[in-house]
């Protein structure tokens, strides 16, 4: 058969089809004639099986069985006959994990139930009237299911529902009116679904939202009233989506947002703008997007942010002022990038930073002044670059350093002087760098010792990890000295022969640690 032919075919049935609905069910034309609404003439292939697959799945829901609901006295002693785990005491039922292919007709379920529990079966639909009349119903869990559609009204009456969780399903669509009657709902969970967009005013009622999980999903647009009057929203998760722009409005009125989770989706770009209503916001996260440069004033609204993640992306150029506002600022991640050097003062704005991660990114070299306005820095991480070299005083801006991660870079060895300004450092990583061992690495190999020997006469039991305080640092060479550990090498070991290219060198090195 011809395609030609082949999609007249499929036609065929599909007006067969709703021809049949029409006669069965009202709600079955509405829902084929809204699909049709604004087609041309040309039918494709692909649009066929899309309508066909969207009737045939409606078609199912009608019929589900349904369990009885009502509201006689001693229904709950009659609850507990059936598969599910019913509770009194809490007005509770539970059919968790039951390998439930349909909603059990032979349970019945009390009208005053306040929580039901359909989570982790193996439902594929559920019928229009399997919640009707649940009116005190707060929390319903449908989770891990293999849900594909659900019928426009199937959550008409429920009116008093807090939370609604819809996690790992095949929710392929959600009808705009879904959630319309919903007006108490606080939490709903989306994540791990299909879904290929979010239609503008489904969130239109749903004005006491708190937290909003969509993460996990293939939606790669938002239209930009979509969460227009969720001004109590403070956890909007969309992680995990094909998102590739964002409207500068799209959050203009989640005023109080806490945390935005924005990783592993397609962003290129954040418009100026896009944040300025988040006053409220604690928690940033962007990682594993596309983003290839960061604008000043981005975060300039942010007065409250305390953890801001943009590691994974391609960001190669920052401006002075993109962390501007940023003062409680405690935790930066830029791994992964494509970062070579910073803008001179790019960390004046943000003086609570504690912990700043630049692992894997292409810095070649670091200068004094690069840390500047980080007195309260504990942790930085500069792992697997390319640094090949440090300026002495390169670390003067953070006296409270704790942990200095330099592993993996081009280092032959560090400059005199760059370890004292840190003098309450913890933790030190040094290894895989190709140390040069020769007189220039005397400073790091006495500074190594003398760590050592404080960690020994510290211990309780006056033993130490020689290897922990050496950093993991190994000669490379030269001669025979490749292999060894840095802090096994005394200053005559590495010195001998190169008395003349000693001076300057002596007043660096610690007197009692020379033996």
């Amino acid at each position: 058969m011809s395609r030609r032919g082949l999609v007249k075919s499929s036609f065929v049935l599909f007006v067969l089809s709703i021809l049949w609905g029409i006669a069965v069910c009202p709600e079955i034309l509405r829902a084929c004639l809204e699909c049709n609404q604004g087609s041309g003439g040309d039918v494709k292939l692909e649009d066929v099986e899309s309508r066909v697959s969207r009737l045939e799945r409606r078609l199912r829901a009608m019929e589900q069985p349904v369990w009885e609901i009502r509201g006689w006295s001693g229904d709950w002693e009659l609850c507990a006959e059936g598969p599910c785990k019913c509770l009194p005491e809490t007005k509770s039922i539970s059919c968790w994990r039951q390998e439930l292919i349909d909603v059990p007709p032979t349970q019945l379920v009390p009208q005053d139930t306040l929580k039901i529990d359909l989570g982790s079966n193996e439902l594929s639909a559920l019928h229009r009237d399997t919640f009707q009349d649940l009116i005190h119903l707060r929390d319903l869990d449908l989770s891990n299911n293999m849900i594909e559609h659900l019928p426009l009204s199937i959550f008409y009456s429920l009116h008093s529902v807090t939370h609604l969780k819809l996690s790992k399903n095949l929710l392929r669509d959600l009808h705009q009116s879904q959630l319309l009657r919903m007006r108490n709902l606080q939490i709903l969970d989306l994540s791990s679904n299909k879904l290929v967009n979010l239609p503008d005013g489904l969130f239109i009622t749903n004005t006491v939202l708190y937290l909003l999980d969509v993460s996990s999903n293939r939606i790669a647009s938002l239209p930009s009233g979509i969460f227009y009057g969720l001004r109590d929203l403070e956890d909007l998760l969309f992680a995990k989506n094909h998102l590739a722009y964002l409207d500068v409005d799209v959050l203009k009125d989640l005023v109080s947002l806490k945390c935005i989770r924005l990783e592993e989706n397609r962003l290129r770009d954040i418009p100026v703008g896009l944040l300025d209503s988040q006053i409220n916001l604690v928690e940033l996260n962007l990682r594993d997007n596309r983003l290839v440069s960061l604008p000043a004033s981005l975060f300039s609204q942010l007065e409250r942010l305390t953890s801001l993640d943009l590691s994974s992306n391609l960001i190669s150029k920052m401006d002075r002022d993109a962390f501007r506002g940023l003062t409680a600022l405690r935790e930066l991640r830029l791994g992964r990038n494509h970062i070579k050097a910073f803008p001179k003062g790019i960390f004046l704005r943000t003086p609570s930073l504690q912990h700043l991660v630049l692992y894997a990114n292409a810095i070649e070299v670091l200068d004094d002044g690069d840390f500047q306005g980080l007195e309260n820095l504990t942790s930085l991480f500069l792992h697997s670059n390319r640094i090949r070299y440090l300026q002495a005083d390169v670390l003067k801006d953070t006296p409270n350093l704790k942990k200095l991660q330099l592993e993996g870079n081009h280092l032959q060895y560090l400059p005199g002087r760059f370890l004292d300004s840190v003098p309450i450092i913890q933790q030190l990583r040094l290894a895989r760098n190709p140390w040069h061992c020769d007189c220039q690495t005397a400073y790091l190999s006495m500074w190594l010792r003398k760590m050592y020997l404080s960690r020994v006469n510290g211990s309780t039991n006056g033993r130490g990890n020689f290897w922990e305080s050496g950093a993991g640092a190994v000669c490379r060479g030269p001669g025979t000295l490749g292999g060894k550990l840095v802090a096994e090498l005394s200053f005559y070991d590495l010195c001998e022969g190169q008395w003349a290219s000693m001076k300057g060198l002596a007043p660096r090195i610690p007197v009692d640690v020379l033996g």
